[in-house]
């Protein structure tokens, strides 16, 4: 049988942040299809002290040598190179690596190919590589980190950039998440790129109405968002959802749930309005998932307010299996642009049109679950393009 080792930046046992859940699923996924998985996570203990499993290779004794270390923008970066350039942390890397006597090696993300590259070149006949791109890293880079006004932007950049390429080209066959991701990372090599988007699971979550996690009550309306700390999370709410707080009625409350919830809660001590958002914005920040399963069952609907970054956005698909109302932005549909024209969702790029597509959603009812949109929604339907590729590679 194929023996595929997954190399990851992060703990994927259990699951929490978007890279997580697309790279859980996707092993189990290749499990399921008959593969052996042998999951290889390089990460910093430091970053994940609650990941549920330590790393193969702990970056944390080398992190002093990172490049850019006030510019956490790129830790991503700067962390897992470390992986190449410390020699104590790539012989723990190559030795792993070795021990795997895998098949096929499959990068989620572009981070650890500096490592990868180092070890392959020592080989006559290195195994081929997948990668597994969730972003154009070097675009998502430069947005973030002119938003910040970081200066030396352009050179780090073009160092993100110079990265994927070489990777993709040297890569046996690449994944993406949406189609015009694809078509920038096929210009880089004539190997086969496949699209192969961001999935959800079936919740099942019918007998939760009326249990809701405190301070909300079974009397309040509510639309709900949920998001990690990613940039782009934060400030698409703060641009799109905190000016319609305004337009809210009595009862009606948006329900934040993620680590993007300490970012809103730090702007608002910072610049306000506290009044305004002490009555009618509940920061829940992370819960686990029964709780996130009351939230789903009991909203009025669901908020996707992103307004830049690349890639696909994984809590579309969440949103869209609900069958709850949704108010979301063209930016948060890529991906997904088929469903744009649903009745239950409105699309609104503009915060005074976007506010009037929230006041529209709780006036709304949720819709039954589409069966159609369950089969194509899930991690199985979305990641198929990955195992038939895969496939391809192992024959």
């Amino acid at each position: 049988m194929t023996k595929i080792l997954q190399l990851t930046t992060y703990p994927t046992r259990y699951p929490r942040h978007g890279g997580q859940l697309r790279a859980h699923h996707t092993a189990r996924v290749l499990e399921e299809s008959g593969y052996i998985l042998d999951r290889m996570p390089v990460f910093s203990q430091s970053l994940y002290p609650r990941g549920g499993e330590d790393p193969a290779v702990d970056l944390d004794q080398a992190r002093t040598k990172r490049r850019f270390r006030d510019t956490w923008q790129v830790m991503d970066l700067t962390t897992c190179e470390l992986a190449a350039v410390d020699n104590t942390c790539f012989q723990k890397f190559a030795d792993r690596i070795q021990a795997s006597d895998a098949d096929i090696l499959m990068l989620e993300e572009p981070w650890l190919w500096p490592a990868v590259w180092r070890w392959r070149d020592s080989l006559s006949a290195p195994p081929p590589v997948v990668y597994n791109a969730y972003d154009i890293e070097y675009r998502a880079k430069a947005a973030m980190l002119v938003e910040a006004k970081v200066s030396g932007a352009d050179d780090i950049c073009a160092d993100v950039e110079a990265l994927e390429r070489d990777l993709t080209q040297c890569a046996a066959g690449s994944s993406a998440t949406t189609a015009e991701d694809a078509a920038t990372m096929q210009a880089w090599t004539e190997n086969r790129v496949v699209v192969a988007r961001n999935g959800t699971i079936l919740r099942k979550v019918e007998h939760l109405h009326h249990i809701l996690p405190v301070p909300l009550e079974p009397c309040q309306k509510f639309l709900l968002f949920v998001g990690s700390g990613h940039p782009p999370n934060f400030t698409g709410f703060w641009n799109m959802v905190i000016p319609a707080l305004s337009t809210l009625r009595a009862g009606e409350r948006i329900v934040v749930a993620g680590s993007v919830s300490q970012l809103i809660e730090s702007r608002i001590e910072k610049d306000g309005p506290l009044c305004m958002a002490r009555d009618r914005l509940i920061l829940l920040g992370q819960v686990n998932d029964l709780t996130l399963e009351c939230l789903l069952c009991n909203a009025a609907g669901i908020l996707l307010p992103i307004t830049y970054g690349g890639g696909s956005n994984l809590k579309t698909a969440e949103a869209l299996i609900s069958g709850l109302p949704i108010v979301g932005t063209t930016h948060a549909f890529r991906g997904f642009e088929e469903y744009k024209s649903l009745s239950a969702v409105t699309i609104e790029d503009d915060p005074t049109a976007f506010a009037v597509g929230i006041r529209r959603a709780f006036n709304s009812k949720a819709s039954p679950r589409a069966i159609h949109l369950q089969k194509q929604l899930l991690w199985e339907s979305t990641l198929q393009p990955i195992v038939d590729l895969v496939s391809t590679i192992a024959s």
